[in-house]
């Protein structure tokens, strides 16, 4: 079975839209690899290393938990 990734935003991909920031410019803003933040824009990764993920909302000026927070809410 195919998976489409794209289907639903991430928390990423959602934030990097609204502060209108492209993938390339971020990785070089984080010092982050532009495969490791597109992998995560697009949900082929769900894990990040803690530091990745602290120098990628450090550069865009967000929390973590806005950043990569779990969209999932109690019932």
């Amino acid at each position: 079975m195919e998976q489409n990734y794209g289907d639903k935003p991430t928390r990423l991909r959602t934030v990097l839209a609204e502060k209108g920031i492209m993938q390339k410019d971020l990785a070089k803003m984080s010092g982050v690899e532009t495969y490791q933040i597109s992998q995560l824009c697009s949900g082929l990764k769900s894990n990040v290393m803690l530091d990745t993920a602290k120098r990628i909302a450090k550069a865009l000026n967000v929390t973590l938990d806005e950043a990569f927070g779990d969209d999932i809410k109690g019932n």
